[in-house]
């Protein structure tokens, strides 16, 4: 068998992929030689640790247990987690990354509660978390393979983010990491574990009310993001329209302050958001020109409203089951961990979870439009 040379230049890995260099399409197994000549012992002496987890049937000097388990160590930087487990290297830490700031006001009316039931979660199962900060926020995003990122300390990890880098999930699939990611990752060509929120069908059951209430034209004011969840509202909004169920003119949210003009135009009774900080910001252009919210124009959001009300009123929208979200998450990813990755493919690794609509207070009945 061909090994590599012990002692010659390290590949920074990281920086080679980053810079271009081929992602690797299988990890490579470290051998029981490698081991040895790095912990200077026997590669039977290497067996033996391997085969002998907690050294009661064969006497090793701790010494040289110990030598031999901190080369398994540095060899199994870039090598499956399979071997650090069967060295009794695992660490029972699970990382959390956040592809952007997870702690910022806005960010924690989503984070907060998804945090917090990650931490209840990895309570139960006795795990600790690793918070991955140390990669700097750039453009907007992070990099989890930054050079700063220790991610190898974990025995897996779970990735957050509206903006997921796909070519990042694409190596945590070929190099056959654990992870999941939050959210639905349906953009690359690898089978990327995930446990996610199904938006078409809150979406479809809120639009059906408000046709039901008596609403027929309506505004749908987006972000203009290209992530699978606000995919799915829009493919939501637009097969209502199409389907003639009701009739919505898109509206970027650039446009919020033309939105009472819009409505004129249209003779909408009805503005629908992406999430409900951006239908604050909608009920604050109507306000300003003088509509009243929801007697004149009634609002809703296709997010999660607990806590989001309008002038005391609760706001329509959703409730999304966040920390039945994490706990799926954290199951999920115990389930990777302690399967044998040659057997990930016989397991179920996408998981949706439906988010429950809020019906609020800010969808009136209308009695004034024809049918």
């Amino acid at each position: 068998m061909c090994h590599h040379a012990l002692w010659s230049p390290p590949v920074d890995e990281d920086t080679h992929y980053q810079n271009g260099g081929a992602m690797p399409s299988k990890r490579r197994r470290v051998t029981q030689r490698e081991i040895a000549e790095l912990a200077g012992v026997s590669q039977t002496t290497v067996s033996v640790v391997l085969n002998d987890r907690d050294g009661s049937n064969v006497r090793v000097p701790e010494a040289t247990r110990a030598r031999v388990k901190q080369a398994i160590e540095q060899l199994t930087y870039v090598a499956d987690p399979a071997a650090r487990r069967l060295a009794g290297l695992d660490n029972q830490i699970i990382g959390i990354f956040t592809y952007e700031a997870a702690l910022s006001p806005e960010s924690m009316d989503f984070y907060g509660p998804l945090l917090n039931g990650i931490e209840r979660a990895a309570e139960r199962i006795g795990w600790d978390l690793l918070f991955f900060t140390s990669s700097p926020v750039e453009n907007g995003t992070r990099s989890l393979f930054h050079r700063k990122t220790r991610l190898r300390l974990t025995d897996g990890c779970v990735l957050l983010g509206q903006q997921m880098v796909a070519s990042e999930l694409e190596r945590l699939v070929a190099e056959q990491f654990p992870f999941v990611a939050i959210g639905r990752r349906d953009e690359t060509a690898a089978a990327v574990p995930y446990v996610a929120i199904d938006y078409v069908t809150p979406t479809t059951a809120l639009i059906d009310q408000a046709a039901a209430g008596g609403h027929r034209q309506a505004l749908y004011v987006h972000r203009g993001r290209n992530t699978p969840a606000a995919r799915d509202r829009r493919d939501a909004v637009e097969a209502a329209s199409a389907e003639g169920r009701l009739a919505f003119l898109l509206v970027g949210e650039e446009r919020i302050a033309e939105l009472p003009r819009l409505a004129r135009a249209t003779e909408a009774t009805l503005i629908i958001a992406e999430d409900a900080f951006l239908a604050e910001d909608v009920v604050h252009a109507l306000l300003g020109a003088g509509i009243a919210v929801p007697d004149e124009m009634s609002v809703a959001a296709l997010g999660e409203v607990c806590g989001h009300r309008i002038d005391g009123r609760a706001m329509a929208g959703f409730h999304v089951p966040r920390q039945q979200l994490a706990a799926e998450a954290l199951d999920l990813l115990q389930l990777l961990i302690t399967t044998d990755p040659q057997e990930w493919a016989g397991l179920e690794t996408r998981r949706l979870l439906v988010a429950e609509v809020e019906p609020g207070d800010t969808i009136v009945t209308r009695t004034d439009v024809q049918s």
